[in-house]
Formats: C-alpha cells, structure tokens, sequence
C-alpha cells in the first residue's frame, strides 16, 4: 500500500493539470486559457486591469472579474474589438486624456500598451 501511494505521488510530479490535455493553459493565475496568443493579451489585459481598475473600484466593477474572454469584454460594451479610443476601459485612461486612476498616477506606459495591443489585435 506505502509503495502504490508513493508511486502516485511521484507520479503525478506535483502538477496541478494533466500535461498532456493541454489544460495547464487554464491554470494561469486569472483562469483565462491562455493557450493561444490572443488568450495571453487578454491575460495581460486582465492583469493591468485587475491591478489598477478593479483593485479600487466595488460594485459595479466586481462583475469585471467574471470576464476571462473577449467576448465578455465586448458584450459588457467596455471593449471595441479593433478600436482602444472607442473602448472605455482605454480611453478612460489618464494616460489619453481620461480621469482614471482617479486617486493615483497614471499608469505605466507599458501598462497602456498592453491594454491597446489587446484591443487592437482584437
């Protein structure tokens, strides 16, 4: 029995995921698949606004916290596919003549680049 428990335990090399289904790509910290390059800007998209958006805000942006595709962004109305100065998250934005972070600096230039190479590649 300590034998077949062991070998269990070796076996399974501490992973979380089965890596041969693929499934490690929802594993990521967002649960966003990042499995193909636009699931990976999504994922750093979400990270920023995660960080700088969310973090601040209750309410209304608790529900940013169940998109994890960019057809959720797009459907909320916060994402034109294509168009960062027609998406609200981005123009928003200090960084291009919006109030947000209202209480805090701007963000950071790459932080802003994310989130239009996110919405431009859309």
């Amino acid at each position: 029995m300590k034998i077949l428990l062991l070998s269990l335990l070796l076996a399974s090399c501490g992973q979380s995921f089965n890596s041969n289904s693929g499934d490690a790509a929802f594993t990521a910290t967002n649960g966003i698949d990042t499995s193909t390059a636009a699931g990976q800007r999504l994922d750093a998209a979400y990270t920023v606004l995660k960080n700088e958006c969310m973090s601040c805000h209750t309410g209304y942006h608790n529900s940013w916290n169940t998109y994890k595709t960019n057809l959720a962004w797009q459907s909320a109305g916060l994402v034109t596919a294509g168009n960062p100065a027609s998406s609200s998250v981005y123009f928003r934005l200090k960084n291009v003549g919006g109030d947000m972070p209202q209480l805090n600096p701007q963000i950071s230039e790459t932080e802003r680049q994310i989130l239009d190479d996110w919405i431009s590649q859309l």
